[in-house]
């Protein structure tokens, strides 16, 4: 409360830190504006896998919050659901729980899923990764948000997003760009949202191209 009384302006990310100090401090909310990072627009779109592998991306540091475990199980379900299928996943960033997020992929993920965990990248090799390789969805189930600057950076790029209804991001995933799961999604539901995109090749051109309008407009 005493430091909102000092500041002149208070600049919030999304729309939902916006309503959480109003709730909590309605007496400064003049000073509130929501003022999104955003992304610049790479130039491209990225390419749709062709080769008969979904290739599924996430980008996140490698701790609790981000469920990365759940992912795991989620993709799990899915190879085990679909033994004909083949999917590769990549996971971008480093973190305390990667050995240990690496070796639970390597004991439960079926031979159909492929995987690689590249480790931290600068934000131009993010952007390299997607102009240089397929990505057909990128999947963030973390159960705390602000606005995930690593979906729009997907987006920006045309990629599905599949995410959590955590904090912001809501405001930058639906149902048009890809997929927005509940808060607390199971395993199924993940593996279900997946295949749900894989699984219909014009409806995924739609939504690459619905992504990248999304981005446009922030």
């Amino acid at each position: 409360y005493e430091t909102l009384s000092f500041l002149d302006r208070v600049y919030l990310i999304s729309e939902h830190g916006y309503n959480y100090l109003t709730q909590k401090h309605p007496n400064f909310q003049s000073k509130y504006e929501v003022a999104r990072l955003g992304v610049e627009d790479p130039g491209f779109i990225t390419e749709t896998s062709q080769d008969g592998t979904f290739r599924v991306v996430s980008c996140s540091y490698i701790v609790p919050v981000k469920r990365i475990d759940l992912l795991i199980q989620g993709l799990k379900e899915l190879g085990q659901n679909r033994p004909e299928e083949s999917f590769e996943w990549t996971h971008i960033g480093y973190g305390p729980l990667k050995e240990q997020m690496e070796d639970i992929a390597k004991r439960y993920l079926p031979k159909n899923i492929s995987f690689h965990f590249l480790g931290y990248l600068p934000n131009s090799e993010v952007i390299s990764f997607y102009q240089n390789n397929c990505v057909d969805v990128f999947i963030n189930v973390s159960s705390s948000e602000g606005i995930p600057v690593s979906i729009m950076e997907a987006q920006s790029c045309g990629i599905p997003v599949i995410a959590t209804a955590v904090g912001g991001t809501p405001e930058i995933v639906s149902n048009n760009e890809g997929i927005l799961l509940c808060e607390n999604p199971t395993p199924q539901e993940i593996a279900d949202a997946i295949w749900m995109i894989k699984s219909d090749s014009s409806r995924l051109e739609q939504l690459k191209k619905n992504s990248k309008l999304n981005r446009d407009k922030m």
